[in-house]
């Protein structure tokens, strides 16, 4: 390789793409350490923000300075640590936040499944089993903590996905909203916080919406929850029912199944709103992190990204009309389609 090459803006640029995975583990430290919290008050010495971190002065010093060679904080001359714009997007309560997204980024069970994604290319089968012998969504009910910190980073997203849907959509015209597989309820919050008038039903795992009252405290009182699986069947008689990020995660075969369950529960001419990533969107910029996604799914699921074309087929073969894209401020588009 000629010295020219190697002193490239690509070819540098590739060398810190290489060691992605040790910045990742750099910032979820960070995060551990609540530093970007500490900070939220102004700069502070090395010294002082060790002792509310509980952390080695030194070995913190070492760690903030190759943080800010990334623009995540600044260390002057005299050890004294600062917030950046990109370490302000750590703290817990910044809005959007990406605290939730480093702490389970890098956590050891995610990076176990990725170890076996060369396997996964190989053999086309699932890279998180051939790590812990058992499916993702089986291995988190065995895990509680971290099916919560997983939980935390769904309803955390740094997209601020609820906000997006709710601003893309109206809402007001519905009755009754069905949030199939909706989790600890953050999206159907967000719907029935911004149209007062609309009612709700979370409908997920009884272990998944366990934990869900917290979430819903603010409309519990237009909110039911139930357990279920979106597998054998859905409550029926709404006008609108919402999926979301839970298509990405299975096959074809599943997902027909979900899909099916829905349309036995929901009457002629109602809406079926699907929240997702859409691959290849020939009016919207490439962005990388949906392509993450979908090797995200490979590695730990048995799901993937979808395109306009492959998510429209799914839904006609299922009872549905061809859906109409919604595009939100997030990478995620609102599918809606109407049964038939």
């Amino acid at each position: 390789m000629s010295s020219s090459a190697s002193g490239s803006p690509a070819f540098a640029d590739m060398a810190l793409l290489t060691r992605g995975f040790q910045l990742s583990r750099m910032i979820q430290v960070a995060v551990a350490l609540d530093l970007a919290d500490h900070l939220g008050n102004g700069p502070q010495p090395v010294t002082v923000l060790a002792l509310k971190a509980d952390a080695d002065p030194a070995m913190l010093l070492r760690l903030c300075r190759a943080l800010a060679a990334f623009g995540i904080f600044e260390v002057d001359a005299e050890g004294v640590v600062m917030q950046t714009a990109r370490s302000d997007c750590l703290r817990r309560q910044a809005t959007p936040t990406l605290y939730h997204a480093a702490r389970y980024w890098a956590t050891p069970h995610v990076w176990g499944g990725w170890v076996h994604l060369e396997d996964a290319v190989r053999t086309g089968g699932s890279a998180f089993e051939s790590a812990y012998g058992t499916p993702k969504f089986e291995y988190l009910k065995l895990h509680p903590d971290e099916a919560e910190l997983f939980d935390q980073f769904m309803q955390h997203g740094p997209d601020d996905r609820q906000a997006a849907v709710v601003a893309a959509y109206d809402f007001a015209a519905a009755d009754l909203v069905v949030d199939v597989g909706g989790g600890n309820g953050a999206l159907l919050a967000a719907i029935l916080q911004a149209n007062p008038e609309v009612r709700g039903i979370l409908f997920d795992q009884e272990a998944v919406v366990a934990g869900a009252a917290r979430t819903l405290a603010d409309v519990a009182d237009r909110v039911q929850v139930k357990a279920g699986s979106f597998f054998q069947a859905v409550p029926s008689g709404s006008d609108v029912y919402t999926l979301s990020l839970i298509l990405h995660d299975w096959d074809d075969e599943r997902c027909l199944g979900i899909l099916a369950n829905i349309r036995a529960a929901i009457a002629a001419g109602k809406r079926l709103l699907v929240i997702e990533r859409v691959l290849d969107q020939p009016d919207r910029p490439i962005n990388p992190a949906t392509y993450l996604s979908d090797i995200n799914m490979m590695v730990n699921l048995t799901g993937r990204e979808r395109t306009l074309p492959e998510f429209t087929s799914l839904l006609e073969c299922s009872g549905f009309g061809k859906p109409v894209l919604h595009a939100t401020s997030s990478p995620f588009c609102l599918l809606e389609a109407i049964s038939v």
